[in-house]
């Protein structure tokens, strides 16, 4: 499996936030299996890295980081790891965090890709219309909608980046879309590919894959 992909004219970096501790289920959310091969994490990896368009990709991790680290080992090696020290404080953390970096580096991007880790219904098919959709001059944000409301993933520019930095956190990236929405580039998504999570033994157990491995959850 390749995971950096190259186009001439454009770069767009994917960030993946995945460094949360998933408390509701004991351990590593990120490792439960989906599919014979894969994890839920690395079956997100898989899914953008199969998206043409994509330049690199980065993913944020914080607890567990160790473990997820030495068991998706293959996956994570033609990423860049990003690692969240901060990942108690939230979500906000992870995507600051990654922003910082990325800000750090000579070569800017056309485009800042950010997706949740635990979304695994994204396909290369949804990627690949904000990948189509993005002129690399235009300041616009790219935001997903379902029904009329931001949903998941959007893309931001680098231009944006100080101000989201400077947000409090509080409120995550809300009120930076909220903001931005009536003059984003909207890109529809489905309910599934947009909303759904996997952030109950419940959902998982509902939504994986019949190929999945065996899992027993803790005691309640």
């Amino acid at each position: 499996m390749h995971y950096t992909l190259n186009t001439p004219n454009i770069k767009i970096d994917a960030l993946i936030l995945a460094a949360g501790q998933a408390q509701r289920f004991g351990r590593p959310k990120q490792l439960l299996p989906w599919g014979a091969k894969e994890t839920i994490l690395s079956h997100v990896i898989s899914q953008v890295a199969a998206t043409p368009g994509i330049s690199q990709i980065h993913v944020v991790l914080g607890a567990w980081f160790e473990e997820i680290c030495t068991t998706l080992a293959a996956p994570l090696e033609q990423v860049e790891i990003i690692n969240n020290s901060d990942w108690q404080v939230g979500m906000f953390s992870s995507l600051s965090t990654g922003l910082r970096q990325l800000n750090q580096r000579d070569h800017k991007s056309d485009g800042i890709l950010v997706l949740l880790g635990d979304m695994p219904f994204i396909t290369p098919e949804t990627l690949a219309l904000f990948v189509d959709s993005l002129e690399p001059k235009s300041p616009q944000p790219l935001i997903a909608v379902e029904n009329n409301r931001p949903a998941h993933p959007y893309l931001i520019r680098q231009s944006h980046i100080g101000e989201i930095l400077s947000l409090s956190g509080e409120s995550g990236i809300r009120p930076f879309i909220k903001k931005q929405f009536p003059h984003a580039l909207k890109i529809p998504v489905s309910h599934t590919a947009g909303r759904k999570d996997i952030d109950t033994w419940e959902s998982y157990f509902a939504n994986r894959p019949e190929s999945s491995g065996t899992v027993i959850p803790p005691p309640p």
